[in-house]
């Protein structure tokens, strides 16, 4: 009889934790802000620019949300407010209000740091909305300055990086 309480005791500990298993499984919703580029490499703006950094946020944004612990939202109602932020990294929190108002309890924000058209890096900060703390930060070094670097780099960062950071 005692042996068969402790299993029911176990079992209904098991039970009763899988709720809480299932929600801490579930994707937090998320304000992915456009990658920044700061760029002290001194040869001046790069033709398609605008665009690879549009592609590498669409990229980070689907490898964000590939992991399961995000769900990316729509930012699109507040382009101009984001425009208002930058440079995010730079700004002390200046983000944060966006983020609430969209409704996020995480905000991510990336910045690549192009030194010269062969070096970069880039820097990826994972931030609690609610308390402005970052929870979660990763960075690499890249070479190149293209669509297939920006592309790669943040594969890396987050596959490689992020998703092995516990």
């Amino acid at each position: 009889m005692r042996k068969f309480l402790l299993v029911f005791r176990a079992a209904l500990f098991v039970a009763a934790a899988c709720p809480l298993v299932a929600r801490a499984s579930e994707p937090r919703a998320t304000a992915i802000f456009p990658i920044e580029l700061w760029d002290t490499s001194g040869e001046g703006g790069k033709p398609g620019q605008a665009e690879r950094l549009k592609l590498a946020t669409g990229k980070l944004t689907e490898l964000l949300e590939h992991t399961g612990r995000y769900r990316s939202l729509d930012l699109s109602n507040f382009t101009a407010r984001i425009a208002a932020t930058e440079p995010r990294y730079n700004c002390n929190g200046c983000w944060l209000g966006v983020a609430r108002e969209a409704g996020a309890d995480l905000a991510v924000l990336a910045v690549v740091h192009k030194v010269s058209t062969l070096i970069s890096s880039v820097d990826l900060y994972v931030a609690d909305v609610t308390s402005g703390e970052y929870i979660a930060h990763v960075d690499a070094q890249f070479r190149g300055d293209d669509d297939r670097a920006y592309v790669r780099a943040f594969d890396f960062l987050v596959n490689e990086r992020l998703n092995r950071k516990d």
